[in-house]
């Protein structure tokens, strides 16, 4: 099966925590965040990732932008695909950016690494801010558990790469003339965040603006009462791999937030 891969631009977000009495945290300013629509020969259609939340971005003085030309709904039919109709939902990796949109694929199977529900259970205070269950936790039900390298449909890979968060994975598509790989955030690392935002800074921004990314007691213990119930174990001897590894395993590679796709209608 041969694929149409259509980048669907959510719109872009800055991220900054930069106040009195935090340390010096570098902006993260104008960032494009995409979801990317499959489309296959017969037009069944699969999204990779689910975009972002206006007005959930994390930080103090953070904000954002939507696409002009819509929502992401409106995006998706704009594309001739109907959100109802979409059935399989592939995420890279759960962080706030990248699952907002699944109420808005209501039918969808949503497929995710195990390691990625597994990390949950470990984060440090601070890493509770790069995660919004919010988006997902309804929707529990809908999620088959990955563990590794697994093809979805023919033409449709997921590769785990770990490294930007322990589950994170890549998806591989075979178009028309070339594979396609959509690496997500597998070029950014976190730790230098951490860095900047230390844990004993973690209480003060919580109280400031942490409503929507203080979870771990409310939602954790159902969250993981689920996953018990899955009886799935992450491999540990998974190897994470980097952008250098994954280079070679497909003709083109796409960041999540590239900076150079909005003037593309495919790939």
């Amino acid at each position: 099966m041969k694929y149409r891969i259509y980048p669907v631009l959510a719109g872009h977000f800055t991220v900054t925590f930069n106040m009195e009495n935090f340390p010096s945290f570098p902006g993260i300013n104008n960032i494009p965040s995409y979801l990317f629509l499959l489309v296959d020969e017969n037009g069944d259609a699969i999204v990779v990732d689910t975009g972002f939340d206006i007005d959930n971005i994390p930080g103090i003085d953070s904000h954002g932008t939507c696409n002009i030309n819509g929502q992401i709904p409106d995006l998706i039919r704009q594309a001739g695909i109907k959100p109802e109709d979409i059935k399989k939902i592939i995420l890279t990796h759960m962080h706030w950016d990248h699952t907002c949109g699944i109420h808005f694929f209501p039918e969808a199977e949503i497929y995710v690494q195990a390691g990625e529900i597994d990390c949950l259970f470990t984060l440090m205070d601070n890493e509770e801010i790069s995660f919004n269950p919010g988006h997902w936790f309804k929707r529990l039900d809908s999620f088959t558990l990955l563990n590794g390298d697994t093809s979805i449909l023919p033409g449709v890979e997921v590769i785990r790469t770990g490294g930007h968060t322990p589950g994170h994975q890549a998806v591989k598509i075979q178009c028309e003339n070339r594979s396609v790989m959509l690496i997500g955030d597998l070029p950014f690392s976190y730790e230098w965040l951490w860095t900047h935002l230390p844990g004993q800074y973690w209480k003060k921004f919580r109280d400031l603006k942490g409503k929507n990314f203080y979870w771990k007691n409310e939602l954790l213990p159902d969250i993981k009462r689920w996953y018990r119930s899955k009886k799935i174990t992450p491999d540990k001897n998974l190897k994470d791999l980097t952008t250098k590894d994954v280079r070679s395993m497909a003709d083109l590679l796409v960041f999540s937030h590239e900076k150079n796709l909005e003037e593309k209608k495919y790939l």
